[in-house]
């Protein structure tokens, strides 16, 4: 379509057409520094800790809960038994890592948090309890007491 001179719409167009030609080599550049941000090669990184991964076993002498906590260190892992021995596992990922180039900088952080709860029975002895971590993996061993009396009876005074 021709463009008709001397009209506001043909000024508007020309107008917008000059700026175009002004803008148009930081344009450019900013499309090339576009493209090699793209080309870097991502890095790598765990992934938040969604949900943890949860084996529970029973010995005679104890309950052994497994719990996988990959790239988790031992000081962002919390165990907690609430008075209704509930026992509460919860586990915080952080993660940084800074690259440095003569023509960029980037650090990629990620976070994550998961909880999981275990209902502890009534033989559990709360009080002698162990854990540790070994290669992403929690270890909690609940020793076992002797399980209460079903009934008592109570005298009457």
């Amino acid at each position: 379509p021709k463009k008709k001179r001397g009209t506001k719409e043909g000024q508007k167009n020309r107008r917008a057409e000059g700026e175009g030609r002004m803008l148009a080599p930081f344009r450019n550049r900013f499309d090339q520094i576009f493209d090699e941000m793209m080309a870097i090669e991502p890095v790598r990184h765990p992934t938040p800790v969604p949900t943890m991964a949860l084996d529970l076993a029973e010995t005679e002498e104890d309950f052994k809960i497994r719990v996988d906590v990959p790239g988790v260190a031992k000081e962002d892992v919390t165990l907690d038994v609430t008075r209704d021995r509930t026992l509460v596992i919860k586990a915080e990922r952080k993660y940084e890592k800074e690259e440095k180039d003569e023509h960029y900088h980037r650090v990629e952080r990620s976070y994550g948090n998961a909880t999981r709860t275990v209902r502890l029975p009534e033989t559990a002895d709360v009080d002698n309890t162990t854990a540790k971590i070994d290669n992403g993996v929690l270890e909690i061993t609940v020793a076992k007491t002797t399980p209460p009396k079903t009934t008592s009876r109570i005298a009457i005074a």
